[in-house]
């Protein structure tokens, strides 16, 4: 009797062992899909590795948009550089031949006729026949590196004119009539000196042809712009290419 309890009591044991391990198999295949935990960490991995290839091909074509966005704003600065040095090539020259009205320091010198009439029989005034007096004081001024000259308001250019016609000082076909108002942008100290000198043009116009002669430095000077176009009928640029 005692036996068949034993026996008995071991069988119990085996079967709720059994049990056990069938609970246990069960849970395991729950939690890793029907696979080993070894099986399980070798899919993980192996995922792992599949989103790590694809994080590497992601960062790397985010790298090339990057790359491609810092060349194209390059470029796009590059052509904004390029146009704002056109641009302000164009500006200095239009304002070097004279199609921009400017601004700056410089001197401003007035010319008027003597105290008493001096006008010729013809009725010419002094100033209109000596008007060579005037185109001196225009050299001395571009001596002194005068950026830009006008005479009674009207740009003085290199291709204006100045002379005698008819009793009338004409100038690129406005007539000039005195006080004459001759305004030179440049360096007011350096201006000056050029036309102040002793014995210089001033001083044989005061002396010589007793006309009255100012001249003052100005902080600011206005010059109008040529009221004409220039055209060029000969002149061509040279082809480089065919050389």
């Amino acid at each position: 009797m005692k036996k068949i309890k034993g026996m008995l009591a071991v069988f119990l044991v085996c079967a709720i062992l059994g049990i056990i391990l069938s609970i246990q198999f069960k849970i395991t295949q729950n939690v890793t899909g029907g696979d080993t935990p070894i099986a399980k960490s070798k899919t993980l991995l192996a995922e792992l590795n599949k989103l790590e290839a694809q994080r590497a091909e992601v960062k790397k074509d985010l790298s090339e948009v990057e790359d491609e966005i810092k060349r194209l704003e390059q470029e796009q600065a590059n052509k904004n550089y390029y146009l704002r040095n056109l641009y302000s090539e164009l500006e200095k020259y239009n304002m070097f031949i004279g199609y921009k009205e400017i601004q700056g320091p410089g001197v401003v010198v007035e010319i008027s006729e003597p105290e008493k009439e001096a006008i010729f029989d013809d009725g010419t005034s002094i100033i209109a026949y000596n008007y060579d007096s005037l185109l001196q004081i225009i050299s001395f001024l571009n001596a002194a590196n005068a950026e830009a000259i006008s005479i009674n308001d009207i740009r003085y250019t290199s291709y204006s004119t100045l002379e005698l016609e008819n009793n009338s000082l004409i100038f690129d076909d406005h007539v000039l009539s005195p006080p004459i108002t001759i305004k030179a942008i440049g360096e007011p100290k350096e201006l000056e000196a050029n036309l102040t000198f002793r014995n210089g043009i001033l001083d044989a116009m005061k002396r010589q042809l007793h006309l009255k002669v100012n001249v003052s430095r100005k902080d600011d000077i206005v010059i109008p712009s040529i009221n004409k176009k220039i055209e060029l009928k000969y002149v061509r640029p040279i082809d480089n290419l065919d050389n």
